[in-house]
């Protein structure tokens, strides 16, 4: 397998059987964030294009076939790199739903739900997961160093908040805390609760990166910001991942950042 790997064991999703419709030899991304466990981003692009072709993932689930029901409870969009970059993800989408009726899910920087056409693929998938970082310009430029000075905080909350008012599946916005914007923890809060998710992710990097994660007990001072929301809220230190019976290992480790 080269573009279908895992899966693996998600305290967000379950097992997560991944799709990665970059699977370039080093990350894709329109960010270059600072807790990014694939290290610095190597190829930085805000375009869209056809990085794998959908017959090559195809011919993958294919030969999967049924054992997909078996190992999964979710197919994933994630790898190596922000996977709305492929210009062929609603395509990938209608080939998974061939295989197997399990959600279908993507993990997303967001950075480009500005794009009208973008926002329509997204409709296509059971689950979205956002990244929401930052609350103002200048810590958003700190933590998530996107590739292109076109990229602005307040168009993408404009643009999740659009494709929000559209969208009938799992909204769920991940906000990963570090060190650097620990302390705007509260306005995080506000704009979540203006955003009107269907769940909450509270994340810290526990996977080996480029900063140190908060510690439990700083997330759980965190989490107390977000009480009283309406939507689910989740944190990683209190969710407990459920074991994945892996494919192939290497192709894991990879996504994850880890060079034999």
């Amino acid at each position: 397998m080269k573009y279908v790997y895992g899966p693996v064991a998600s305290w967000r999703l379950g097992s997560s059987l991944g799709v990665d419709i970059l699977s370039t030899a080093g990350k894709t991304c329109s960010f270059d964030c600072i807790y990014c466990q694939l290290g610095r981003t190597v190829n930085r692009t805000t375009e869209r294009r056809v990085y794998v072709p959908t017959e090559a993932i195809a011919r993958e689930l294919a030969a999967l076939g049924p054992r997909i029901d078996a190992i999964a409870d979710v197919v994933t969009f994630a790898g190596m790199g922000e996977p709305t970059l492929g210009a062929n993800l609603r395509e990938v989408v209608e080939v998974i739903r061939a295989y197997t009726s399990m959600p279908v899910a993507i993990l997303t920087n967001a950075a480009l739900i500005t794009d009208e056409g973008v926002r329509a693929d997204l409709q296509a998938l059971d689950i979205v997961v956002a990244k929401l970082d930052a609350p103002q310009q200048w810590l958003f430029e700190v933590v998530n160093r996107p590739v292109s000075s076109a990229l602005q905080l307040d168009a993408i909350l404009a643009g999740l908040k659009i494709f929000r008012r559209a969208y009938h599946g799992k909204f769920c916005l991940q906000l990963m805390f570090v060190a650097a914007n620990k302390a705007s923890a509260p306005a995080m809060a506000r704009l979540a609760a203006d955003l009107a998710p269907d769940e909450v992710q509270l994340n810290t990097p526990l996977r080996p990166c480029g900063v140190a994660p908060l510690s439990a007990e700083e997330m759980h001072q965190i989490a107390a910001h977000f009480k009283g929301m309406e939507p689910q809220v989740s944190s990683v230190y209190e969710q407990r991942k459920r074991a994945a019976a892996v494919l192939d290992a290497k192709d894991v480790l990879r996504r994850r950042g880890v060079r034999e």
